[in-house]
């Protein structure tokens, strides 16, 4: 959840596993921090990195929140067929960095697909 000197919306993180309790926070206008591993070496990462869908039906909110994490407005992944009510923002390595020193994801994630190495 959100730090408590952090005002916004709700920021929330859910497992890989988590994907329909993600979905539905973001539509409930909250952020949803969806984990998951992928394949990242054309990034110059990993093979089976920690990766994370910044996710929200909010399009202003979640660009406003991921600019702080450095993402640029242009990167927005718009929605998809099967969800076409949800906005999100790939987050990997530098970035998925930073957005975990200011949410640290929970301790239910730790040791499982949902937490990177350095967590």
């Amino acid at each position: 959840m959100a730090r408590a000197e952090q005002t916004g919306p709700d920021v929330r993180w859910f497992a890989r596993w988590e994907v329909h309790d993600a979905f539905a926070h973001g539509r409930r206008g909250g952020i949803a921090l969806h984990r998951f591993r992928y394949d990242l070496r054309r990034f110059g990462l990993g093979a089976h990195d920690p990766a994370c869908h910044i996710i929200s039906t909010d399009r202003a909110a979640l660009v406003a929140f991921a600019a702080r994490f450095g993402l640029r407005a242009a990167w927005i992944e718009p929605p998809r067929p099967h969800r076409p009510d949800l906005w999100h923002f790939d987050a990997f390595g530098e970035v998925l960095a930073r957005l975990e020193a200011a949410y640290p994801p929970p301790a239910r994630l730790a040791g499982h697909e949902g937490a990177s190495p350095r967590a």
